[in-house]
């Protein structure tokens, strides 16, 4: 286990550390024990979602996203070693500018039906050339359900809701602009299961 490097992030499944890996840096992402998971059940499931991410980071690059390279897997201590793409995180550098692009990659994923789970502006870094890289698969799947493909989208729209609330139309305008240009034919379709998913959300805090 590389946990000899410097802590990057604690997460709540996962710690990550930057390491060197023969003369370059490079992210070393440990799987941690859940005391309240008896080892029989936590051991096998560290190892298996340790295999899972690796292996959609694989299937994202062949699909010409900009994500970490994987260097090498240690199953026995639940740790993937990737590259360390250096730059800045896109909530720390926002503009509706990259919305376009980041609305294309995403687009690019569920075309080929695979799920992010975490889409945040702070899974995307922005190199000093502008060039997009989407980090962080620990959560995504695989699925070809509009609903699964709208919960994605409608988790970024939050945040930029929220964080990015200032700027929020124009973000996501461009945000559909480039999902329609990569995900056209169905694009229409899951943007309205987002509506649908907003008003069962309304109706759910209005009756409560």
């Amino acid at each position: 286990m590389n946990s000899d490097g410097n802590l990057l992030k604690r997460g709540a499944e996962s710690e990550l550390y930057l390491i060197e890996w023969y003369g370059s840096h490079a992210v070393s992402k440990v799987r941690i024990r859940k005391a309240y998971r008896h080892p029989s059940i936590d051991i096998p499931l560290r190892k298996q979602r340790t295999i899972h991410e690796a292996n959609i980071l694989s299937q994202v690059k062949l699909l010409g996203i900009n994500a970490p390279f994987v260097y090498y897997i240690d199953i026995t201590n639940f740790e993937i070693i990737m590259e360390f793409i250096q730059g800045k995180t896109l909530r720390d550098v926002f503009s509706p500018k990259y919305c376009t692009t980041i609305g294309k990659m995403i687009g690019t994923l569920h075309l080929n039906n695979v799920i992010h789970g975490d889409i945040t502006t702070s899974n995307f870094i922005v190199s000093d050339e502008g060039v997009i890289s989407l980090i962080d698969y620990g959560l995504s799947f695989v699925s070809e359900r509009y609903e699964d493909k709208a919960a994605d989208i409608r988790l970024f729209k939050e945040i930029l809701n929220s964080i990015h609330v200032e700027v929020f139309e124009e973000s996501y305008e461009n945000f559909c602009n480039g999902y329609n240009q990569t995900y056209s034919k169905v694009a229409s379709s899951i943007f309205k299961t987002v509506k649908d998913i907003e008003k069962r959300g309304r109706y759910s805090r209005s009756t409560l």
